[in-house]
């Protein structure tokens, strides 16, 4: 009896602490998540990947698995002298989670920076990236690829991203990413910029032949005896140009301009004014700046 007494009370034991572990494993699954955005929100890159790695390998059937695997990629990526395993492993989460679509197409924009780093001197895994993105299915990865297909020294990859940046023109509405890829097709060949391009959200259309639409500027190299710059722009583009800029850099732009006796606050409204016909040229001992109107 006193035997069969103490493997009941065991036993009882037992399944009180089954049930008293339950709720820790389920907090500590939660716990464990709620510090993995506490430090990707901190950017302590090193903890996120190694909770990461502890969440996947604890509770690989988690509803959070997604984000956590996205987590993990990302703090790669944030890693120095680790890019190479975060580019590798955002690659992995859009294999694992296709249906995960806002993330896949943020971990296609941080491949994309990965691969073609400005600041590195570009390489074969930037192509193959390019390539691969011009051709997804995807609206967002094709044009995201192209605005930085627009900064590769490749011309054949440029003029792969010529069309889908057309496509994307004609049917994006976001002024924002509008401006980016007229700045991408003003990169690749000044001569695929549209001469009218799409008015901005509120912006009145302007009459045809009523007021000059079309600068044309050169820039000829005196020293090298050939021309730097022949570009056409619609005035309204060059008016978004100098919109879309930086602050600062406008501010620094608007000084240099006010060096040479030019106020770009009152540039484009001296340009409405002036007509067609010659406009301004700026003659230095290294280079000649001419503008025309039509």
């Amino acid at each position: 009896m006193r035997d069969f007494r103490g493997a009941v009370l065991a036993t009882c034991a037992w399944l009180a602490l089954l049930a008293a572990c339950a709720p820790i494993a389920a907090g500590g699954e939660e716990e464990l998540f709620r510090q993995i955005k506490v430090d990707v929100f901190d950017q302590d890159w090193p903890d996120v990947l190694k909770r990461c790695d502890e969440l996947l390998a604890r509770f690989p059937g988690s509803p959070a698995v997604p984000q956590a695997t996205f987590y993990r990629a990302r703090a790669l990526s944030r890693l120095p002298g680790r890019e190479t395993e975060g580019s590798a492993a955002f690659r992995q989460f859009i294999v694992r989670h296709p249906s995960e679509r806002l993330l896949v197409e943020e971990a296609w924009s941080s491949i994309l920076s990965l691969d073609c780093d400005p600041r590195r001197p570009a390489g074969p895994a930037c192509a193959a990236t390019l390539q691969e993105g011009l051709a997804s299915p995807s609206a967002f990865v094709s044009t995201l690829s192209a605005i930085r297909a627009a900064d590769a020294r490749d011309p054949q990859i440029q003029r792969r991203a010529l069309p889908v940046l057309k496509r994307a023109l004609s049917t994006q509405g976001d002024p924002d990413i509008v401006n980016e890829i007229l700045i991408a097709l003003l990169k690749i060949d000044p001569k695929e910029v549209p001469q009218t391009p799409p008015p901005r959200a509120g912006q009145a259309t302007v009459p045809a032949g009523k007021t000059p639409t079309l600068i044309r500027m050169t820039v000829f190299n005196k020293q090298e005896k050939r021309y730097d710059v022949k570009v056409n722009l619609p005035v309204a583009f060059a008016r978004m140009l100098i919109d879309s800029l930086e602050q600062d850099q406008k501010a620094e732009l608007k000084a240099e301009a006010r060096k040479q006796g030019v106020d770009l606050d009152d540039i484009f409204e001296a340009i409405q004014k002036s007509g067609a016909g010659h406009f301004l040229d700026v003659d230095t001992p290294e280079s000649r700046v001419e503008i025309w109107i039509e």
